[in-house]
């Protein structure tokens, strides 16, 4: 049980955490004030796809399956370290096209 000093710790950060815009919402109005309203919604839903995946991740117990496992884990570490350059790559040949 949380004493009452760290339950008021806590509701004063969570209150800032819920007040400051994150990033997401920059990323959004950012795209929308540049290119435009359907830039702006393409990011959202980009946004919220994201959301979508991490939520199924977490109903379908994702995070206790690595934690027990120490093999899932070195593979998902692999599997994303593979994606990060896979993206790197995207990245830099499209800026010499």
């Amino acid at each position: 049980m949380l004493t009452p000093i760290e339950l008021a710790a806590f509701a004063g950060a969570a209150t800032l955490l819920a007040l400051v815009p994150g990033p997401d919402l920059l990323f959004v109005l950012t795209e929308g004030m540049l290119r435009g309203r359907r830039a702006g919604l393409v990011g959202t839903l980009g946004l919220c796809s994201g959301l979508i995946f991490h939520i199924g991740a977490v109903t379908f117990g994702v995070a206790a399956l690595v934690q027990a496992s120490p093999a899932a884990f070195a593979a998902l570490r692999y599997v994303g370290a593979a994606y990060l350059l896979y993206l790197a790559w995207k990245a830099f040949s499209a800026r010499n096209a």
